[in-house]
């Protein structure tokens, strides 16, 4: 069963900005690279099953049915829900960010 992405305007700037950290600040292009092709995989497996990934343990994310995908080589999740056959990216995040006071 496929479901539908809707990256929302939120995480496509919260990507955007973890991007040009990794190539701007770090000066790491492989790391940029790296970055996206985790995040495709992501994609692909919400695509799949969302339902593969747990629920988030934050109380106030988990109350509001949002769920998290892990990077399985780096330090970031995805937040995101489902609704129906539709998935919504919430946000890209990496582990040390505040990340549920940044979807509040």
């Amino acid at each position: 069963m496929a479901y539908k992405l809707i990256v929302t305007d939120r995480a496509d700037e919260l990507i955007d900005r973890s991007v040009s950290y990794l190539l701007n600040q770090l000066k790491n292009p492989d790391a940029a690279s790296h970055f996206l092709d985790e995040l495709e995989r992501v994609y692909s497996r919400l695509e799949d099953n969302p339902y593969q990934f747990a629920e988030s343990k934050d109380r106030f994310l988990f109350i509001r049915g949002y769920r998290e995908a892990l990077f399985q080589r780096m330090r970031y999740r995805v937040v995101f829900r489902v609704d129906e056959q539709t998935v919504f990216i919430l946000g890209v995040f990496h582990d040390l960010e505040d990340y549920p006071g940044k979807l509040e």
